[in-house]
């Protein structure tokens, strides 16, 4: 099973795309992406919830 998400999901006009065999392991490469590509959102305590309902499961 794979798990993945884009940044286009949350509504940011960002092409970040990600794709893993594990959950964990997506939100570790979108939460380093965030840090670099939207320094706004570092330490918005919901942004990790919001991520989490958006992944898709293929």
């Amino acid at each position: 099973m794979t798990y993945s998400l884009t940044c286009a999901d949350t509504g940011a006009n960002c092409p970040g795309s990600f794709t893993t065999e594990n959950q964990d392991e997506l939100m570790e490469h979108v939460m380093l992406h965030a840090q670099r590509a939207h320094p706004e959102l570092v330490g918005n305590e919901q942004l990790g919830a919001m991520v989490k309902t958006l992944i898709k499961q293929g």
